[in-house]
């Protein structure tokens, strides 16, 4: 909590927050590798860095319903054009990852769509820590914390984001006994989540029921932030309640028999070159990609031109799609897409896909697939099919 690097508005919110108690009760502990969920300006980030220490990892995922990332920097640098604030709340995460003290920690970025590759962290991790934004992941628009606008044209993309979705790929995505962590502003009882726009709360028994669907089952509760003045009808923005609602403290777990994640081995594309897609408007209108993957986890992706148009790290998420973490272009850096197609593609084969910013785009796979069945994975192939 001495922390030098935590800032001082942090500091002076601890008397209300009480994050010893809520840490203690969370039994994170050195080592463990914890997903920061909605982080907002890494309050908690900072702090489950230096809890984990150099051995643990501590992953800062940004949910956007706004479009994909390089999107969202085109409409941040239009506003700043117009002589607008053009703060992302993105590059406070970005920020505290370019720190050499939290060098344990990671910013991740995705569109939250209604589409297969949500919640694709790199591994298998132990705990998925979320603080005050689980009701907004109910929203018509999540829009939290995370975002100062919401561009116009991307209004196609305010689907309502699937939560029993959403919970099962948290619960695939921990290893078995692992901890789904929630702190919440408390909403009136039999509320359900019809508070959650309006005052930002949410009904306990309500998240309970919804997160235990999942599979996940009730660990613990704590009333280390209950407030009993707190009548529940007042806006948690209020000026007579901010930063001292009456919240809830939950901790779910994985069973420790559940069903392992359905991630093939990193190598399974290791040497790939000419899995080729080719995607665009319509059903003429191709541009062809190739994406070379390499033994280290990395990939380059390139255009018709030749020219290295992406490059970043790759992995398998937890659902067994294959994913990439942009590193270039720099307006996209570790942003997020997931290929969430079927397993039985073959070349010559068309579709149409949501590409993570609720568009549908046509692809064509011509050479290849990235995507083996972990019962056929052979590590020994080397050159696309």
């Amino acid at each position: 909590m001495s922390d030098p690097g935590r800032p001082p508005a942090d500091m002076a919110r601890d008397a209300d927050r009480k994050p010893v108690d809520v840490v203690a009760f969370s039994r994170i502990k050195a080592g463990d590798k914890v997903v920061d969920l909605v982080p907002g300006n890494g309050y908690y980030s900072r702090i489950l860095s230096k809890l984990v220490g150099p051995k643990g990892h501590v992953y800062m995922l940004v949910p956007l319903n706004a479009g994909a990332p390089g999107q969202m920097r085109l409409q941040q640098q239009m506003r700043i054009k117009k002589g607008e604030d053009g703060h992302l709340a993105i590059d406070d995460a970005l920020a505290i990852q370019n720190i050499t003290a939290y060098s344990n920690t990671e910013t991740l970025w995705e569109p939250l769509t209604a589409y297969d590759g949500l919640f694709a962290i790199p591994e298998q991790v132990d705990a998925v820590w979320t603080s005050d934004n689980y009701h907004d992941l109910h929203n018509d628009r999540f829009v939290g914390t995370q975002l100062d606008f919401v561009p116009e044209d991307t209004a196609r993309s305010a689907s309502h984001l699937d939560i029993a979705h959403f919970d099962k790929l948290i619960f695939n995505s921990l290893k078995p006994g692992g901890t789904f962590f929630v702190v919440d502003h408390a909403g009136e009882k039999g509320a359900g989540f019809t508070q959650t726009n309006t005052l930002h709360r949410a009904d306990e028994d309500a998240v309970k029921a919804e997160i235990l669907s999942a599979g996940f089952v009730l660990d613990g509760e704590s009333q280390a932030l209950a407030n009993r003045e707190d009548d529940h009808t007042k806006n948690i923005r209020d000026a007579s309640l901010r930063g001292r609602t009456d919240q809830f403290i939950l901790r779910f777990k994985k069973p420790a028999g559940a069903d392992q994640a359905k991630r093939p081995p990193l190598s399974g594309l290791a040497g790939y070159f000419g899995n080729t897609v080719r995607s665009g408007g319509g059903s003429e209108d191709f541009t062809r990609r190739w994406v070379a993957y390499h033994a280290d986890g990395t990939y380059n992706e390139f255009g018709v031109s030749g020219a290295a148009v992406q490059s970043g790290k790759w992995y398998w998420d937890a659902e067994g799609h294959n994913c990439m973490i942009h590193q270039y272009p720099v307006t996209e850096r570790q942003g997020i897409v997931c290929h969430a197609t079927a397993t039985d593609k073959k070349a010559g084969d068309s579709w149409t896909q949501d590409n993570g910013n609720g568009q549908q785009r046509p692809y064509r796979l011509e050479k290849g697939y990235t995507q083996p069945k972990v019962s056929e994975f052979d590590p020994k192939r080397t050159t696309s099919q």
